[in-house]
């Protein structure tokens, strides 16, 4: 289910003294089962651009498809697009409101045309899939659980309409170190099952470690678009941009100021450890 965005332009407050340009004549594809990270300034548009995609908003100008059709054409069925896109905002825990977490999961199944039976055991998979205990939460009030448990609950309400496409905007914010591990995790493990990620985020060890592909957005414009290892170990281009750097990149950085050179492609953990056993076993020059 490719997603295209084709010349696509978004003016707040158009027409007014307000009048703001968010983005400027963007166009990217997405295609079926990619991890996609975003990244860029606050205010470059990253925001704006994963709501154009997820239908919240309208483009000024240009055309956003989804397998081929524009969402925003007249007569475009909304149920379908909310049943293959699922976005999740920054701090969704922000959004829980029910009684109970199952009837918080299950209330975006209520247009699905599901048996009670049905939701019922979309709403297990998703509490289970996101690393609940269904029997144990179920019948808890959303609002007293922690804030790592909050935040996999909203994604769980999520996950449960079962899209095919899932758009996360800052998912590790505000998260501690085993928290932000196990969402990344979750996604890695959603993507490996098919499902396309589209992930904005300022963490570029999350998108370092997870993600294939990074597109990079400064004043409204698409500035980068490739590979993750060639944009995110592109260190003197990511300076002169003032984003993120991954841990591993510049601890391999450092090492080669000090004229030990594992090379310039280190962006991940994994990578790092292996470069190190091998320089300590005698496989990389100095």
């Amino acid at each position: 289910m490719p997603i295209e965005v084709n010349s696509v332009s978004y003016v707040y407050a158009k027409g007014t003294p307000f009048e703001t340009s968010a983005l400027r004549n963007v166009s990217l594809t997405v295609e079926n089962g990619e991890f996609v990270g975003i990244m860029g300034h606050t205010g470059c548009g990253k925001s704006t651009l994963i709501q154009l995609i997820d239908g919240l908003m309208r483009p000024t100008e240009g055309k956003i498809l989804l397998d081929g059709e524009d969402i925003n054409s007249k007569g475009y069925d909304r149920y379908k697009l909310r049943r293959k896109l699922g976005i999740v905002f920054q701090y969704p825990e922000y959004q829980l409101f029910e009684t109970t977490v199952e009837r918080d999961v299950a209330f975006g199944l209520k247009h699905l045309g599901l048996s009670k039976a049905e939701v019922t055991d979309r709403a297990r998979w998703a509490l289970e899939t996101v690393g609940f205990d269904f029997g144990k939460v179920r019948g808890l009030s959303p609002m007293g659980l922690s804030g790592g448990e909050k935040r996999r609950a909203a994604i769980a309400g999520v996950l449960a309409v079962k899209p095919e496409v899932l758009i996360f905007d800052e998912p590790v914010a505000g998260l501690d170190p085993l928290g932000r591990d196990a969402l990344m995790e979750l996604t890695y493990d959603l993507n490996a099952a098919g499902t396309t990620i589209i992930m904005v985020s300022h963490n570029a060890d999350a998108l370092a470690e997870y993600a294939g592909r990074i597109i990079v957005l400064e004043n409204g414009e698409l500035i980068e678009d490739g590979a993750a290892r060639q944009i995110l170990s592109d260190v003197r281009k990511l300076r002169e941009k003032q984003l993120g750097i991954s841990q591993p990149t510049l601890i391999a950085e450092m090492m080669r100021e000090r004229g030990v050179d594992i090379g310039h492609d280190v962006i991940r953990y994994n990578e790092l450890i292996s470069r190190v056993v091998l320089l300590v076993n005698g496989g990389v020059q100095k």
